[in-house]
């Protein structure tokens, strides 16, 4: 049955109660650690400790007494939530033993069942020990933790060293979609640039002045603004008819200047 308690350790600071009659002067640290039984102790790591044990019976009745409803294991859930929670202080009752004992009391949030657990002082010849036992406790969990963190730092720089190559797989395929892209919008624009480049053989609408003569009847008629002009020549006559006509001038000539 002891197999049956497991809880991770827990560390934090246990808030003196400001009412006691003479608390503790040094801020006072407190363990709890479940394996096979739950431990807890509370010291100022100088000269004062309390301890408490408890098996599964105490563990049992300290449910009860909470009044905490459901398994076993939500049970230490709701235990190991309250000592975690920042909310625990030592007190010391005003009995006939003084000092001797305190309660350690957590509570996980405003308005749930609190945690109250006796402490028993620890005897003098103990306490260095205990002391002892609470600081390598300590040292061995933040070992712990800085190892869990290294490896998390390091699934982190994989996971980010992964990324980037990713990324960079991206880019290049990303480049190649455009390259290809480019390639299709130069085929597609050919064809069209030599359908432009064909003559259009419709020609605007005939104005309602206008004679629409069918294709097949159309002629090929010379614009006269086209019909070449006929440059006028001076016909020369024949070289004897020459003669003959200057000679008969000639005559005329003299025959007026006898007259």
């Amino acid at each position: 049955m002891a197999a049956d308690i497991s809880m991770a350790a827990v560390f934090g600071e246990a808030k003196a109660d400001d009412e006691a009659d003479a608390p503790p002067r040094r801020p006072v640290l407190f363990h709890a650690q479940g394996q096979g039984l739950l431990r807890i102790v509370a010291t100022d790591l100088h000269s004062l400790a309390w301890h408490r044990s408890l098996d599964i019976d105490g563990l049992r009745d300290l449910q009860d007494d909470v009044g905490i409803a459901g398994s076993w294991s939500d049970f230490l859930d709701y235990l190991c939530s309250s000592l975690s929670s920042g909310q625990v202080s030592l007190r010391f009752p005003a009995a006939p033993q003084g000092p001797d004992t305190a309660r350690l009391v957590a509570t996980k949030g405003k308005g749930l069942p609190r945690i109250t657990i006796s402490l028993d002082t620890v005897a003098a010849s103990a306490l260095k020990d205990v002391i002892a036992d609470f600081s390598l406790a300590l040292y061995a969990s933040y070992r712990t933790k800085q190892e869990h963190e290294s490896r998390e730092q390091e699934r982190v720089s994989q996971l980010m060293g992964t990324l980037a190559s990713e990324r960079g797989k991206n880019e290049v395929m990303q480049k190649q979609l455009e390259a290809l892209s480019f390639l299709d919008k130069r085929k597609s624009a050919k064809p069209k640039l030599a359908t432009d480049q064909v003559p259009s053989v419709s020609a605007p609408p005939p104005s309602s002045d206008q004679l629409v003569v069918p294709a097949h009847q159309k002629t090929s008629v010379a614009s006269p603004a086209r019909v070449p002009t006929a440059k006028a020549t001076k016909r020369v006559a024949p070289a004897p008819r020459r003669a003959r006509v200057r000679g008969a001038l000639l005559q005329d000539t003299e025959e007026n200047d006898g007259i």
